[in-house]
C-alpha cells in the first residue's frame, strides 16, 4: 500500500530555460498529454536536452487547468509552432521527492500544499514535476517524481 512520506526542503534554484508546449487538460489526460508532447520535444531538441522532462501546471482548478510539458535544455532556444521557448524560475522552492506511482502524485501534491500553508511560505509561480525516473523500466512503485515550487517574494 502506498502513503504519503515527505521531506521537504527548502531549496535555491537556479533558473532553466525549457521548451515545452502548453495546454489546457483534465486530469485524467495528464499520461496521455505528456506521452503525446514528449515524442515531439525530444525529436525537436534533440542533443540540446538538459535534464529530466516535466510537467508544469499553470493554472489548476479542481480537476483541470493549464499544463505545459517542457524539457530543460542547454540554452535558451525559440520554439517552432506549438512548442514554445520559456524559463523555470529561479530562486527559493520548496523541493519534494514523491518516490511511487504516478497515480498517487495527487496525494503528495495535497500534502505539500498543506506544508508550504501550515509554514506560512507564499507561491510565487507556477509549480512543476520532474520525471527523474524512466517509466519504461522502472516499476512504478520506484518511480521518483522531483516536485518543485517556488515560494517567497519574485
Amino acid at each position: 500500500m502506498y502513503s504519503v512520506t515527505m521531506n521537504p526542503s527548502i531549496e535555491t534554484v537556479a533558473p532553466q530555460p525549457v521548451v515545452g508546449i502548453r495546454g489546457h487538460v483534465h486530469i485524467s489526460q495528464i499520461g496521455d498529454r505528456i506521452g503525446e508532447a514528449m515524442g515531439k520535444l525530444t525529436t525537436f531538441v534533440g542533443p540540446r536536452m538538459a535534464g529530466a522532462p516535466l510537467a508544469r501546471y499553470h493554472t489548476w482548478e479542481n480537476d483541470q487547468g493549464e499544463m505545459e510539458v517542457a524539457v530543460p535544455v542547454t540554452e535558451a532556444i525559440d520554439g517552432e509552432g506549438d512548442i514554445v521557448g520559456s524559463t523555470l524560475p529561479g530562486g527559493n522552492a520548496v523541493v519534494v521527492m514523491h518516490v511511487g506511482p504516478y497515480d498517487k502524485l495527487n496525494e503528495t501534491w495535497t500534502a505539500l500544499g498543506a506544508w508550504i500553508k501550515e509554514q506560512g511560505l507564499e507561491p510565487r509561480a507556477a509549480p512543476w514535476e520532474q520525471y527523474v525516473s524512466d517509466c519504461s523500466v522502472t516499476p512504478p512503485e520506484e518511480l521518483e517524481t522531483r516536485i518543485v515550487w517556488p515560494v517567497g517574494a519574485d
